[in-house]
């Protein structure tokens, strides 16, 4: 949970993981963010000191299998959906609700 009140932030981690579960180091498919509900995508960051993307974009490449998205809650509650996507990969989606 989060507060509605149009500050506060949830930082989320995308994980590239093999068919057991393990992070795959590798890994560095471009990962697409979709969010809905009451928040918005702040930002997207991935920790590779040599990716010189805008931190404003809805897509980031995974940096050894790992990618980051931060929300932002909107001012009212509600439902904050944000989907990951990956050519070639399973869709994973979370819901985080600002209170």
């Amino acid at each position: 949970h989060i507060k509605a009140n149009g500050k506060d932030l949830s930082f989320v981690t995308v994980k590239i993981l093999d068919k057991d579960g393990n992070v795959v180091p590798t890994a560095d498919n471009l990962v697409n963010f979709k969010i809905s509900g009451a928040g918005n995508l702040r930002a997207t960051d991935n920790g590779s000191e040599t990716d010189h993307d805008s931190f404003q974009t809805k897509d980031r490449h995974a940096f050894n299998g790992l990618a980051l998205a931060i929300l932002q809650s909107k001012a009212k509650p509600g439902s904050i959906s944000l989907t990951a996507t990956s050519k070639g990969l399973k869709a994973a989606t979370v819901v985080i609700n600002s209170k």
